[in-house]
C-alpha cells in the first residue's frame, strides 16, 4: 500500500471541509415535491449549454484549431454554469 505524504493531507483536506462546511449554504429548489440544491440545476445548465456551444464551434470549423479541448469545453461549461448562476440566482 503506498502511502502519501503529509504534504498530500494539506492540499486536499481543505476543499473536502469546505464542501462539508458549505453544504447548508445553498438554496433549494422544490420540483414536484423533491429539493434540488440549486448549483446542481445549473451545472446540467451549464453542461446544456456548453453542447450546444460545441456544436456551434464545430459548425464554424473552430473547433478542430482548439489545442486542449478538455481544458476548453470544461472551462466553457464552468463559465456558462456561473453565468446560470447569476442570472437566476442573483443574491
Amino acid at each position: 500500500m503506498k502511502k502519501y505524504p503529509t504534504s498530500a493531507r494539506w492540499i486536499v483536506a481543505p476543499p473536502l471541509l469546505s464542501f462539508f462546511f458549505c453544504a447548508g449554504c445553498n438554496p433549494n429548489i422544490d420540483v414536484d415535491g423533491a429539493l434540488l440544491p440549486a448549483w446542481m440545476v445549473t451545472i446540467i445548465l451549464g453542461i446544456i449549454l456548453a453542447c450546444g456551444v460545441r456544436a456551434l464551434l464545430i459548425r464554424t470549423g473552430i473547433d478542430r484549431f482548439l489545442v486542449a479541448r478538455p481544458l476548453v469545453y470544461v472551462s466553457i461549461t464552468i463559465t456558462l454554469s456561473c453565468l446560470v448562476w447569476l442570472i437566476v440566482f442573483r443574491y
